[in-house]
């Protein structure tokens, strides 16, 4: 590791660390909103600029993710078909319809913190449909209830698939500073670093998120991927895949992508 990727990992990691430690002095009312505002935008800028200069190609086009990547020549992890792979298990899969759907991390839930009465009408309302709530919404919704962990990770899930890490960092590792042991947190943020290029820092993530449910889902699929498209490792990612193979518990649709996936690792050199 070179002297300026290190100094961009502090960067990052410190900018992220002053994220969180705002959010709690906010929420502490340590802070004003304005002097909270002005800092937050400055934090996000390092944060955002550190993300960026890891995750680009280096001058002589190799990747910036991995030593194990840049030897395999395979450049930034197989980019194209990851997100490909990852995209149809989370439209199989992944995708909550509702807010109340999530586990949640308190007495509230997602759909309650939104509010279950309807406005004007004294009588609870239906769930709402998470495509029609804003970031904006739910921003405001976790604001005002940042014990309520399902509504955080809702939208930290959103801000990740739209490719926006900062925001979905800042909201996993309030998440994480709440509930350290949290496997949706530890498995999402794992992928997230992935998605950033740090691969050896996602598997740790999603390692720790297994160790507290080896059975967790997405956290294998995660696995599995960092391992064959971040580690270029094939055989570990096949492990992983078979393991899911044999479940009894999961959907006909889900199957078929860890087949997939199957055959991609044995192209790539993996046993079996």
């Amino acid at each position: 590791m070179t002297v300026d990727r290190l100094r961009l990992e502090q960067e990052r990691d410190q900018a992220l660390r002053d994220l969180l430690d705002l959010e709690r002095q906010v929420g502490d009312g340590e802070l004003p909103a304005d002097v909270a505002d002005g800092l937050r935008q400055t934090y996000e800028r390092t944060a955002a600029t550190a993300l960026a200069v890891l995750a680009a190609p280096t001058p002589d086009g190799e990747g910036a993710t991995s030593v194990t990547d840049r030897s395999s020549g395979r450049g930034r992890w197989a980019a194209y078909g990851l997100a490909v792979a990852v995209a149809l298990f989370a439209a199989v899969v992944l995708l909550p319809v509702y807010l109340g759907e999530r586990p949640t991390g308190g007495t509230v839930t997602g759909n309650e913190a939104l509010g279950s009465v309807a406005p004007g009408t004294g009588q609870d309302a239906a769930p709402r449909d998470l495509s029609t709530v804003t970031n904006e919404e739910m921003e405001d919704v976790v604001a005002q209830n940042p014990d309520v962990l399902d509504m955080r990770l809702a939208l930290a899930h959103r801000y990740l698939d739209d490719g926006d890490y900062l925001a979905a960092a800042r909201h996993y590792l309030v998440a994480l500073d709440r509930e350290p042991r949290n496997v949706e947190a530890q498995s999402h943020y794992g992928w997230l670093l992935m998605q950033a290029g740090e691969p050896d820092q996602a598997i740790e993530y999603v390692d720790r998120a297994l160790a507290q449910d080896p059975r967790a889902v997405e956290a294998l699929w995660f696995k599995a991927n960092i391992a064959l498209y971040g580690l270029s490792d094939p055989a570990g990612a096949l492990t992983v895949l078979e393991q899911l193979q044999q479940r009894t518990d999961i959907e006909p649709g889900t199957r078929s992508q860890v087949e997939t996936l199957i055959a991609e690792a044995r192209a790539q050199g993996g046993n079996g």
